[in-house]
């Protein structure tokens, strides 16, 4: 997991051959101005989507994880909490929907965090997070998935 702010980005793009847009991205796109839905992008390995979601208790929040992707997650309208534990560490799935790519969990995060605007954290498949924790109801955020290198389409 990493957490840092925006103006950073571009520290992690050798960490991915698909890092080095998603950053460039990250820095440059005007989320204020993007309409909600998934953002247009060339690279088949980047997706981009903006919308806005309910907030919930951090008792509510349940651990989620990934295979096929990375997510970058940045809060646009205010502060979002989230939790993490290690993947490793879980012991109750509640069941990997493939074609969403995504497993809840019903364990407890170990680590609690808030990710302001003008910062992004990053989770890699390992990085079980509860996202989406907070008092406001809804927030409006953007989150990028990446695919691992395991599920990558390669460019011609």
């Amino acid at each position: 997991m990493i957490l840092d702010t925006i103006a950073n980005a571009e520290r992690y793009a050798a960490l991915h051959p698909d890092f080095l847009e998603a950053m460039a991205l990250l820095q440059t796109l005007d989320f204020a101005n993007l309409p909600d839905g998934q953002v247009p992008c060339a690279n088949p390995n980047i997706r981009i989507f903006i919308g806005r979601e309910p907030m919930r208790s951090r008792e509510d929040a349940k651990p989620e994880a990934h295979i096929q992707h990375i997510d970058i997650q940045v809060p646009l309208s205010g502060s979002e909490g989230y939790g993490w534990i290690d993947r490793g560490r879980l012991k109750h799935s509640l069941g990997y929907n493939e074609m969403r790519d995504i497993e809840f969990f019903d364990d407890t995060p170990d680590v609690w965090f808030d990710v302001a605007p003008g910062e992004f954290t990053l989770f890699f498949p390992a990085d079980a997070h509860a996202p989406l924790v907070g008092n406001e109801p809804h927030i409006r955020k953007a989150v990028f998935k990446i695919r691992t290198l395991e599920y990558r389409i390669e460019s011609p």
